[in-house]
């Protein structure tokens, strides 16, 4: 989970063997645009970095 959803903006991050699978991200167009290409390029990003909403996505890939 990134962000906070008492504040209506928010992504899931869904993962499958330590590989970016899915977003789901309401309210939060720069992850949606930023982390499309994590799930195209099936990348393996940490996870302590994914759920930090301070860290652009697009410095994960």
């Amino acid at each position: 989970l990134r962000g906070d959803p008492a504040n209506r903006s928010f992504s899931v991050v869904y993962l499958k063997d330590g590989r970016v699978i899915a977003l789901d991200c309401v309210n939060a167009t720069k992850d949606y645009v930023q982390g499309r290409k994590l799930v195209v390029e099936r990348l393996s990003p940490d996870p302590a970095a994914l759920a930090n909403a301070s860290v652009p996505l697009k410095e994960l890939v």
